[in-house]
């Protein structure tokens, strides 16, 4: 059965569509470091965390170097920590060893630049980008669009035919993102069979403001079930 990540959550409503539409994961962005719509304070993270309940992940989305992602980390103790900024590979094993020790996983972005189709960081061709972070020891790598406007959240979507190599190649869960729709989203998940999706902007009908209609109605075409 495929996982769906709701993200980008900004109030108590919004936490509480994700669990009724049966949402896997309830993210939030926590103190990214480039300024986007979804920013939420630690204290404004910690009260929503706190409404998600037993047995839904909850889920941090944040950037920037390794000693204030392990920060954010610590004080808030989501179930995962989604890194969404091009670190080293380095760097990026580094961090990965220390959640570990919080018993925290580590998502790790592999964005890909919407005009070029090549990857933001160390290594340009997407496939081989995956497998260098699967090997710095990430829990999953989550495919995403990078466009100059946004860092993530782009309504842009990825290559689908190379989101299939990358799936196929790794053997850690990939998650695939980047300009999903509750009209697109059962196509994505039969041509590329991630292990999750995950949506911002293609469940809002604008920025901040989501939709519980399309929320549900994302959730039920990734999982296949009754529209």
């Amino acid at each position: 059965m495929i996982r769906v990540k709701i993200c980008g959550n900004t109030d108590a409503e919004q936490v509480a569509w994700c669990v009724a539409a049966g949402a896997d994961c309830v993210g939030f962005v926590v103190e990214y470091p480039v300024a986007v719509p979804w920013n939420l304070s630690r204290e404004q993270a910690r009260d929503l965390i706190a409404l998600v309940p037993p047995l839904t992940i909850r889920a941090v989305v944040t950037g920037g170097d390794a000693e204030r992602v392990c920060t954010i980390a610590r004080q808030l103790l989501p179930h995962v920590v989604q890194l969404h900024t091009d670190n080293s590979l380095e760097e990026t094993a580094r961090i990965s060893r220390t959640l570990a020790s919080l018993g925290i996983n580590l998502i790790r972005a592999l964005r890909i630049d919407a005009a070029t189709g090549q990857a933001c960081g160390e290594i340009p061709d997407p496939l081989q980008a995956a497998l260098a972070l699967q090997d710095a020891g990430v829990a999953a790598v989550l495919l995403d669009a990078r466009t100059r406007q946004l860092p993530a959240g782009t309504g842009v979507r990825v290559d689908w035919a190379t989101a299939l190599a990358i799936r196929q190649a790794l053997s850690r869960p990939l998650i695939l993102a980047g300009g999903l729709t509750p009209q697109n989203v059962r196509g994505a998940v039969e041509q590329v069979r991630p292990y999750a999706v995950d949506v911002i902007s293609g469940v809002e009908l604008s920025r901040r403001v989501k939709s519980p209609d399309l929320i549900r109605r994302f959730v039920q075409q990734a999982k296949g079930t009754t529209a």
